[in-house]
């Protein structure tokens, strides 16, 4: 599970606790993430759940999407990754149970030596 949190001047205005495959983020109110300051664009950026990652996205924004401080057009989220969006930010946290769920899928599966020197034997 993410939860991003939203910060305006060093005051946090919302908390989402979401496992949603897309949230929208804009000034536009039909967004999930609904940022009300005209330095944000009506649709702003977009983040996206690909199996356990989680990746945002600009929308061609006017004035950017950063996350630490570098501009981006796509980047995959990490735990503790503030993304500026306007003069908002998000700051995001893997929680554990979906911790958890990443590593185990992280975890490398070891080949049996007969079937890689099969493999490298046929890519020589």
């Amino acid at each position: 599970m993410l939860k991003i949190e939203l910060n305006y001047d060093n005051k946090r205005l919302a908390v989402y606790e979401t496992e949603n495959e897309q949230i929208r983020v804009g000034r536009n109110s039909a967004n999930d993430i609904h940022i009300d300051n005209l330095a944000v664009s009506g649709s702003h950026a977009i983040i996206k759940r690909v199996m356990n990652n989680y990746f945002i996205e600009d929308l061609n924004s006017t004035n950017g999407t950063f996350v630490n401080e570098k501009k981006i057009t796509q980047y995959e989220i990490l735990d503790g990754d503030e993304v500026i969006i306007g003069k908002h930010s998000l700051t995001f946290h893997y929680l554990r149970s979906f911790s958890r769920q990443k590593n185990a899928l992280d975890q490398t599966m070891v080949l049996d030596t007969k079937k890689q020197k099969e493999l490298l034997k046929k890519n020589l």
